[in-house]
């Protein structure tokens, strides 16, 4: 039986939605607690989560803040990318959560619960390019290694910084918030690639709400508007696995491509490493050069 699809969100929600809650944690993360306190934080969110501490490049004693802990960066060589030409790899630690086509401009968010390709992408020029393609969430939990790295060699040409409110990404806000990746803040890095044209969207989430991303000093979750469609001159170019961005807390990558033939690997939803083959490409560029767009 199909799910039923909320029409109002819970007043809750609707509260911890609020970026101030979001801001008013950003603080509290950020505090330089005295070191024993801090570090016996961590190894709490660790061990109630389950996190793998020992890829990280630095210690545990090497934190000065528990957002530092969570932004960490991992020991090289900790996660290898996958390079076949056909294959598109995890941009982050996360669950493949859904994917699909956007034969109708839709995208699903859970069962019985749709939302559009123009209000995710900010409006209906931002969306022409990909019309009838195709897409792919994938969903950060705590535990997970929070950068996000672009999953293609290409170019980022253009992007988009939507404010937005911050409700939880968590089965609840999937569950019970209509549009939900639709209506949080978010930036989007539309993008020239091996795959054709793509965009790669970071959606915040509540909890600090901060992302941060390689072609802009932007921080989000500071009290900015919309911004306009950018164009980046020159192009920031990119290769698989080059850092794209990192959440300060949360969330979720939404991939979406022009190209309809895409296709997960394997069983969804799946536990997946940054860098692992998760999508199948049948029509990649066969050129290795990324076409520009303007």
């Amino acid at each position: 039986m199909a799910g039923k699809t909320p029409t109002t969100t819970p007043k809750w929600l609707d509260l911890l939605s609020n970026p101030r809650v979001s801001q008013a944690m950003g603080r509290l993360v950020r505090l330089r607690a005295p070191k024993p306190v801090l570090q016996a934080a961590i190894r709490t969110f660790c061990r109630i989560y389950g996190v793998e501490l020992a890829e990280a490049e630095r210690s545990l004693s090497d934190f000065a803040t528990f957002q530092e802990f969570f932004t960490r960066r991992l020991k090289p060589g900790a996660r290898a990318v996958e390079m076949a030409a056909d294959l598109l790899p995890s941009p982050a630690d996360g669950v493949l959560s859904i994917t699909g086509s956007l034969a109708n401009d839709t995208l699903i968010q859970a069962k019985g619960i749709e939302y559009t390709l123009d209000a995710l992408m900010g409006g209906s020029e931002d969306a022409d390019p990909y019309r009838g393609g195709s897409y792919a969430v994938v969903y950060l939990a705590p535990k997970n290694y929070h950068r996000v790295h672009s999953p293609w060699q290409g170019e980022i040409v253009q992007w988009r910084h939507i404010a937005g409110p911050l409700f939880p990404v968590n089965k609840m806000g999937i569950q019970h918030v209509p549009g939900l990746f639709a209506r949080n803040e978010r930036i989007i890095g539309h993008c020239e690639t091996e795959f054709g044209r793509a965009a790669l969207i970071m959606v915040g989430a509540t909890c600090v709400g901060h992302m941060r991303v390689c072609f802009t000093d932007l921080c989000t979750n500071e009290g900015q508007p919309t911004g306009a469609l950018t164009t980046l001159t020159p192009p920031v170019s990119q290769s698989r696995g080059d850092e794209f961005g990192v959440f300060e807390m949360g969330s979720t990558v939404v991939l979406v491509f022009a190209d309809p033939d895409v296709a997960p690997l394997g069983d969804v939803p799946s536990p997946v490493l940054q860098g692992q083959g998760i999508l199948r490409i049948s029509r990649a560029t066969s050129s290795s050069e990324p076409r520009h767009g303007g």
